[in-house]
């Protein structure tokens, strides 16, 4: 149960006006359950399942400045999930896949910018979800980790009449469009959700050289992949990200048993530039990752 009330006191230029309270209210009740099974194939693989049902409560957003209060009504998802974990040389590697699919009823979205600059609640009829995950780790010898991930991720919206408002500074709308009020909304059946990509990759590796029993120098490198990423609901090639890789290099010394920690170390090695955001409301801006980056890191642990 919410009870929400909010006033304008001081309107923003081109704002809304002052005015108010605001009134908003919910009051919904839902049960939620999980059930799952495990069964043992050998004594190093494992066969898993499971169904969940879960539930999540209206939502209110209250953000005034452009745009009244706007409502949410709950969603419910059902999930399915079945996979296998091993242990393989011996213990010295872990694997673990899984292929999943979840369904949500009224899934909570928002609409975020738009040629009228706000950030509007909505749901959308139908959700679906589906893919494979791929989860990694070994010793390769005593002191080096190798971990992989891999997994691959389809989602799209179900909704018919689903439309939001497009970009006010001149993009490429490639969805169908319809006219409401006098305005232009792109309809988003068949999208797939914002900033949701179909595959993502990492790597890490740490190799470790003992110097005594409390005390070692080391290496560790971590990598991350992602395809290409839609910004917002409606789809837009200005508004899509390309791949993206970034990696990262640490070289370090610790001691006392790992409480402190001395480390050089760079990110985005590679120098990558990629837009990772975008504002849409009167123009066509986006923002960057962070650059190549190098530093010097101490940590104490207390």
């Amino acid at each position: 149960k919410k009870d929400f009330s909010a006033s304008v006191l001081q309107a923003v230029p081109f704002g809304t006006p002052v005015s108010g309270p605001y009134l908003a209210n919910t009051d919904v009740n839902d049960v939620s359950w999980d059930l799952s099974g495990v069964y043992q194939i050998t004594d190093n693989l494992n066969a898993y399942a499971r169904v969940a049902k879960g539930f999540r409560a209206p939502s209110i957003q209250g953000r005034l400045a452009f745009g009244g209060v706007s409502q949410a009504d709950s969603e419910k998802v059902i999930s399915y999930e079945a996979g296998i974990k091993a242990d393989l040389f011996d213990r010295r590697a872990r694997l673990g896949f899984n292929v999943f699919r979840y369904n949500v009823d009224g899934q909570q979205l928002i609409a975020v910018g738009g040629s009228n600059n706000t950030a509007t609640l909505l749901n959308a009829d139908k959700t679906l979800g589906q893919g494979v995950e791929l989860d990694f780790e070994a010793y390769l010898t005593d002191h080096v980790l190798l971990t992989l991930g891999s997994s691959y991720n389809d989602t799209e919206i179900k909704d018919r009449d689903l439309a939001v408002a497009i970009c006010g500074g001149g993009c490429t709308i490639t969805d169908p469009t319809t006219v409401i009020d006098g305005a232009t909304y792109a309809l988003v059946n068949g999208n797939s959700l914002p900033q949701a990509p179909k595959w993502i990759h990492n790597l890490t590796l740490r190799a470790g050289f003992p110097i005594n029993d409390a005390s070692e120098l080391y290496v560790y490198t971590d990598w991350a992949y992602r395809s290409p990423v839609n910004f917002f609901l409606y789809e837009s090639p200005e508004f899509r990200s390309r791949s993206s890789l970034e990696g990262g290099l640490r070289l370090g010394y610790n001691w006392d048993y790992g409480q402190y920690d001395v480390a050089v170390y760079g990110r985005n090695l590679t120098d990558q530039v990629r837009v990772v955001g975008a504002i849409d409301f009167n123009n066509l801006t986006g923002f960057l990752n962070e650059p190549r980056t190098f530093g010097l890191e101490f940590t104490a642990k207390f």
